[in-house]
């Protein structure tokens, strides 16, 4: 009887050391959206369109329901576009991306309180926002 369980805990306690630690699931899932957002903002800095559908092809979703939840260096995917002069990509989220979503973050606003309304994404913007 001593025997096993002396065995018993010789095999638990390796089996303790050798498994090894996994996150739990929701942070996993933190950690993996995180990663998923520093992809999207580094293919928007690098003016990377077809490699950014891509990704949201590969991982059916829609850039209009996670858009307000991605920022790059506390910016939004338009803002940090335009800071980056990644004009094609930026066109292309401000024309994807739901209106009312680019209404809750600002980055109408944010665009035409700097004067950028003239630039290629501020102007499809403008476009949408217009009456």
């Amino acid at each position: 009887m001593f025997k096993s369980i002396t065995s018993w805990l010789a095999a638990t306690s390796a089996a303790m050391v050798l498994m090894p630690l996994s996150l739990p699931a929701s942070a996993q899932s933190y950690l993996e959206s995180e990663e998923v957002a520093l992809v999207f903002c580094a293919y928007v800095r690098d003016n990377h369109t077809v490699r950014l559908q891509r990704k949201l092809r590969d991982m059916r979703i829609r850039l209009r329901d996670v858009y307000s939840n991605i920022r790059c260096n506390d910016a939004t995917l338009i803002q940090f576009a335009v800071k980056n002069d990644a004009h094609d990509i930026g066109s292309f989220i401000a024309r994807s991306v739901h209106i009312d979503d680019i209404r809750q973050v600002g980055d109408f606003e944010w665009m035409r309180e700097r004067n950028l309304l003239e630039t290629p994404i501020g102007e499809i913007l403008a476009g949408r926002f217009q009456p």
